[in-house]
């Protein structure tokens, strides 16, 4: 089942699968400044393949899908060592994966929108002290 099309705004996309700004990436698609048009407009303007496109999105989101839903598990009878495992590579994969990209997103926009938006400093520098919070905490859960 196709969940994402060519008439959807590029950034409801990203906002609902966040992981479909990495294709737009590969495909030079800005889901920032230009997500606000439908996917559409930009896919002319790239001449990039609808259908591959579209197709690398659907099957990215059905393989998310798939691995979040994770049988029911009773997490109170898993051994401790499966329990671990699953956190750290589950849990800090995620978070080891995605605050680089934030990061760079959120230095990006400062950069080009900050001069107009001031605010947007704040949110700079309070995203990077929960960056190296988060940091400082999930290398002390896996020392410990």
């Amino acid at each position: 089942m196709n969940t994402f099309n060519s008439n959807q705004k590029i950034g409801e996309i990203v906002t609902r699968f966040p992981n479909a700004a990495d294709i737009f990436k590969e495909y030079k698609i800005d889901f920032c400044c230009g997500g606000d048009r439908p996917l559409i407009a930009a896919i002319k303007e790239r001449e990039v393949n609808e259908a591959e496109l579209l197709e690398k999105i659907n099957i990215s989101y059905e393989k998310f899908k798939n691995n979040i839903n994770l049988k029911d598990r009773n997490w109170m009878e898993v051994p401790l060592d499966e329990l671990v495992d699953h956190i750290v590579n589950v849990h800090h994969g995620y978070l080891y994966e995605n605050l680089p990209k934030i990061s760079e997103l959120t230095t990006k926009i400062l950069t080009v929108h900050g001069e107009h938006h001031p605010e947007l400093s704040k949110v700079h520098k309070l995203f990077h002290t929960i960056k190296m919070t988060l940091d400082a905490h999930l290398i002390e859960e896996e020392t410990i």
